[in-house]
């Protein structure tokens, strides 16, 4: 590969003292492409309070690293209304202290630092990458006007759009831009997220690895998400497991995440139709948690209302789990209708009868788990992610010839 890059990335939402998961999947951008280039990232953080906690969060967390060794600064800053006004205070604070010129910017999400990045990159000559995955670009009409005008705003300064589905960047070209638009998906950490290892006694494989290998049918379903009803459809969810549970009683269902006083009303839900030793709600779990979920479970199911390009099908795929699916979103760039060779894609409109039919085909069908991971490493993995924006950065900063 040529030359490493200086990368200036400018993260809109990024893990901080605030918020401890804020951003997580821009952490793994910027750490996908912190493998082939270097730079610095900036995450403007507002902190409501006294100067002393404001202060206390620059001394514990100002300044630490990614685990490339890339430098991270969390530019912690008294909130302000607007809200531009703090984050354009601390990007041109840093700025004004770097001893460095960027070959470019990148921007994770447009608002709220997106502006405040295009205006130093102009200043300094350089062009603009935007990576969004905000999903509020679906529906402008619901976005306060002000962020809309700072949005569009930080869009006219952009050389290149790299939305994480073709869908959304659709959405996106509707606000204005003329910018090219580059879809990168989101990342997975396919070393991390790979199929259990093959455990044996006296050669003989045992426990989840025996029971895959000897083609036993699909009964463990999983889903994993944050629970919000509102978005991930947790009560339709229920609805579709309960009547799969109906056909067949082999069946059990795990569902990871949410916070115990949001699950209380599921709970309740579950145990009123005596479900509880066929359905459980574990809570949130950690990654590890997370990863040994899905290599014990035999499909991934998520009933959303939205999504771009959920993280967790990705994981799922590189754990050679099949995935059953709402079309919504991006979801289907990369999962096709009906049954296919990756799970099963069902209508956002789909009934718990619609569900049941669809699960007694995914249970019934020999899925090449090999295959499945394949597409996962060639789509998703850090290798895949960190060229896909490497061949981004090479042609935008290409010579132009006449």
């Amino acid at each position: 590969m040529a030359d490493k890059l200086q990368i200036l990335h400018v993260a809109s939402w990024f893990p901080s003292q605030v918020h401890a998961s804020l951003g997580n999947f821009i952490l793994r951008h910027i750490d996908a492409i912190s493998s082939v280039h270097g730079g610095e990232v900036w995450a403007p953080v507002p902190v409501k309070g006294s100067m002393g906690s404001l202060q206390k969060m620059r001394t514990a967390d100002g300044e630490g690293h990614l685990a490339s060794g890339l430098p991270v600064k969390r530019l912690y800053h008294a909130a302000t209304r607007p809200q531009l006004l703090g984050v354009s205070r601390s990007v041109a604070a840093e700025a004004r202290r770097m001893d460095w010129k960027p070959d470019l910017v990148h921007v994770h999400i447009a608002h709220p630092a997106g502006a405040a990045a295009v205006a130093w990159a102009q200043r300094w000559g350089v062009p603009v990458v935007l990576t969004e995955h905000w999903t509020g670009y679906h529906d402008a009409q619901a976005t306060p006007w002000w962020r809309r005008r700072a949005i569009k705003d930080a869009l006219k300064g952009v050389d290149v759009v790299c939305p994480v589905t073709a869908d959304l960047g659709e959405s996106i070209a509707a606000w204005g831009t003329s910018a090219p638009m580059h879809v990168v998906p989101n990342v997975v950490d396919s070393d991390r997220f790979r199929p259990a290892e093959v455990q044996t006694l006296a050669g003989v494989p045992v426990g989840d690895a025996r029971r895959k290998l000897e083609g036993h049918p699909l009964n463990r379903i999983l889903h994993v998400s944050s629970m919000h009803d509102g978005q991930k459809n947790i009560s339709g969810l229920l609805e579709a497991l309960a009547s799969i549970c109906g056909q067949d009683t082999s069946v059990r269902a795990t569902l990871v995440g949410g916070e115990k006083a949001g699950l209380d009303g599921h709970q309740s839900w579950i145990d009123n139709r005596s479900l509880a030793d066929r359905i459980q709600l574990t809570g949130p779990l950690d990654g590890d948690g997370v990863v040994k979920a899905m290599q014990s479970h035999d499909v991934l199911v998520l009933n959303s209302r939205s999504e771009n390009f959920p993280c967790v099908i990705a994981e799922a795929w590189a754990c050679g789990m099949p995935v059953m699916s709402t079309d919504v979103g991006g979801i289907h760039e990369h999962l096709a209708h009906g049954l296919s060779d990756r799970g099963f894609l069902l209508s956002a409109q789909a009934d718990a009868d619609a569900w049941a039919g669809a699960f007694l085909q995914v249970k019934n069908t020999a899925w090449d788990t090999d295959a499945i991971r394949a597409y996962a490493c060639a789509h998703f993995s850090v290798e895949a992610v960190a060229q896909a924006y490497d061949t981004v950065y090479r042609q935008l900063l290409r010579p132009q010839t006449k």
